[in-house]
């Protein structure tokens, strides 16, 4: 094996045109899964399967039936990032897709040998003008969860409007998938109407969405049943279409002159993995229209006449709606004078010349506006309320949130050594003049006060990781502490942490620890922690944790770039991943008087790859403090580089995808070394 290959692994990391698969897909894996368990739904995708051949030997290159109407809804999952894709840019996407469902996205540069079997699919996606109640909508539904970040299966159940009946093609937009996929979906018949739809990295919606409609409608990838493209391999296997020859697959290229199999590719096509995806061929649509006309895995529910008229999505259907308010606050907490953006992200209407906004700024100026997207500024301490207003034709509608924006007064604050041991009886809102601690969090159970377990003293702060929402982040912020007079040496935070695994799976959730200096209006993630690094039980507990002595552990936090600061707050945030109870104690800040070396910003937090033995969709995960240049080594024992790639790490989590290494290294041990100016950490992977 030589480097060249080993080499495709990393190039994920370059930019691929925006009609490319910038992550893989990752249908078949999870549909193949599904089969292996159930011999009911491997009998009936084969029985679908001898459908299609014989449908397309007695229809290829026919465009029998007409146009196929798919009512859809596209469900943004969103943490008000670049994944919340506005309306228009939606509408774009849907306007591509559906050029490409009819074989006119300029096919024009289609090689010679395969422009004559251009295929007409013959569908089109139609948002939604009725949604699963009978209520008026357009179409598009937002869903403020950081599962966006997680993407998979549990999106699902945050919005859902299938049920047990088929009626809407569901469209998933998140930011990332835990499993690094750019998307998938599952085969007809494989799952149930309201799992049965598609997710998608919203950054590669319009590359992905053709392509993962075509295993909607039971394609393949051009070359068979796996997620691997560029393995030699494929050239054994077929993708049930005549007129598709076999091939390797490609992974972000356009050689239109590529023979991997001993024939031309048609790399061009949707269901390969390519940057010039332009073309179904004849026996790819006919294929999908032999799954869109059978009762075998029920696709031809979705376009039947009933369901269009009960969907709103037959000819001519128009309605008004009122929509449904929302706003977006691009900044909750400052100090006197900052300003605010405020985002109308209001959905389910179609925004007509007839719509008025009506904002209401308590404490900001200006205090009323009638602009869409106003900024206002806000002069003066205190907590405020933001409202808005919306009329349209069809009606009002308005939405008020509390304490939307905090302004705090800059300077002052609690003098270090600071230290918090959650002793008085009403933390957070300690007794004490300006010692109050807040709690920020989506609602229901979050921290607490505890007085079952401490390190010291009578009590400690906890938050169950099980009975809150998989995802979601729950902060504890600190009162204001003046820092003014703190040297960088001096300047350290510890605490006390105590945590448990339920089980031996693995797991994803993490503490973060966040510094400000401008009253909350930007934070600098200092701590960041996850998983079994979070884990100071030394093994798992499928009960109630309730550490014992020997179960807590001191992590130090450096603070350096806080010295000097008179305003500082210290944020801790968690995140659920279904896990045991979380405990901290004993918060001491500015006691690093001897300068013990805490290591600065920029090192790399954590290092790890999952799952391991290496698969398919295995991933190397970088947490890094801050954004930093790095080397990514790939050796074996021996200690011999096997593949260097340079990398640009962001602050948080980097991934990367190891499914070629999966695909190409040999059974046995290996190394991932990643290495900056400011350290190094390796992890050990296997191959089986």
């Amino acid at each position: 094996m030589n480097n060249t290959f080993l080499a495709i692994t990393f190039l994920f990391l370059a930019s691929f045109p925006s009609n490319a698969q910038q992550f893989p897909c990752t249908t078949h894996s999870l549909t193949n899964a599904i089969l292996e368990h159930s011999p009911e739904k491997r009998a009936l995708l084969e029985q679908l399967n001898r459908e299609s051949i014989e449908y397309t030997n007695l229809h290829y290159g026919e465009r029998a039936g007409g146009l196929k109407v798919i009512p859809t809804v596209i469900h943004v999952i969103h943490d008000n990032g670049s994944e919340n894709l506005s309306k228009n840019e939606i509408l774009n996407v849907i306007d591509v897709v559906n050029e490409e469902l009819r074989g006119q996205n300029n096919t024009s540069s289609v090689v010679s040998a395969f422009s004559g079997i251009i295929g007409d699919p013959q569908f089109e996606l139609r948002l939604a003008k009725i949604d699963y109640n009978g209520d008026c909508t357009d179409g598009i539904t937002r869903t403020i969860s950081q599962q966006t970040y997680t993407g998979g299966e549990g999106v699902k159940d945050l919005v859902n409007w299938n049920g047990g009946s088929r009626r809407y093609l569901q469209v998933w937009l998140v930011n990332s998938l835990s499993s690094g996929a750019g998307g998938y979906t599952y085969l007809p018949g494989t799952t149930g109407a309201e799992t049965n739809g598609i997710i998608i990295r919203a950054a590669q919606f319009q590359g992905s969405l053709a392509h993962e409609f075509g295993h909607w409608m039971n394609l393949s990838h051009t070359w068979g049943p796996t997620n691997e493209p560029e393995t030699a391999s494929n050239c054994n296997f077929d993708d049930n279409v005549s007129d598709t020859p076999n091939t390797v697959g490609t992974s972000g290229t356009c050689n239109t002159a590529q023979e991997s199999c001993g024939s031309l590719d048609n790399v061009q096509n949707h269901m390969d993995y390519s940057s010039c995806a332009r073309m179904f061929t004849l026996g790819q649509a006919a294929r999908m229209e032999s799954a869109a006309n059978s009762t075998t895995g029920g696709r031809s529910t979705y376009w039947s006449g009933a369901n269009r008229q009960s969907t709103g999505t037959n000819d001519g259907f128009s309605n008004s709606c009122v929509p449904t308010v929302a706003f977006y606050v691009d900044n909750t907490l400052g100090c006197e004078g900052f300003s605010v953006d405020f985002e109308d992200t209001s959905f389910g209407a179609d925004e007509d010349p007839s719509w008025v906004w009506n904002w209401s700024f308590p404490g900001g100026t200006p205090s009323t506006s009638n602009e869409q997207n106003p900024t206002v500024t806000y002069n003066t301490a205190g907590t405020y309320n933001v409202s808005l207003t919306i009329t349209n034709n069809a009606g009002t509608a308005s939405e008020t949130t509390q304490n939307a924006v905090t302004v705090t007064e800059l300077g002052g604050g609690l003098t270090g050594p600071f230290e918090e041991g959650m002793e008085d009886s009403s933390f957070p809102n300690n007794s004490g003049a300006d010692s109050d601690w807040s709690i920020d969090s989506p609602g229901g159970l979050t921290w607490q006060r505890s007085t079952t377990a401490f390190s010291s003293g009578a009590a400690s702060v906890r938050i169950n990781l099980r009975s809150i929402t998989a995802g979601n982040s729950h902060s504890l912020i600190s009162p204001a502490i003046d820092m003014s007079d703190v040297a960088s040496a001096d300047a350290e935070m510890t605490f006390m942490l105590a945590h448990s695994n339920r089980n031996s799976t693995s797991h994803s959730e993490r503490l973060r620890v966040y510094v400000s200096r401008n009253c909350g209006e930007t934070w600098t993630l200092r701590y960041n922690n996850a998983g079994d690094n979070l884990n100071t039980a030394g093994g798992s507990i499928s009960g109630t944790f309730v550490p014992n002595a020997n179960q807590w552990r001191q992590e130090s936090v450096s603070l350096a770039t806080m010295a000097g600061e008179e305003h500082v707050l210290i944020k801790f945030e968690a995140t659920s991943d279904n896990q045991s109870y979380l405990y901290i104690d004993d918060i001491n800040i500015n006691r690093n008087a001897s300068g013990t070396g805490v290591s600065e910003a920029g090192v790399i937090s954590t290092l790890r790859v999952y799952p391991n033995p290496i698969n398919g969709i295995s991933q190397l995960e970088v947490s890094v403090l801050e954004a930093m240049d790095a080397d990514i080594v790939l050796t074996n024992v021996m200690g011999q580089t096997l593949s260097l790639a340079k990398h640009s790490l962001m602050p948080g989590i980097n991934r990367v995808s190891l499914a070629t290494e999966s695909a190409l290294l040999s059974a046995g041990i290996y190394l991932i070394q990643v290495r900056s100016e400011l350290g190094m950490k390796a992890v050990r992977l296997v191959k089986d």
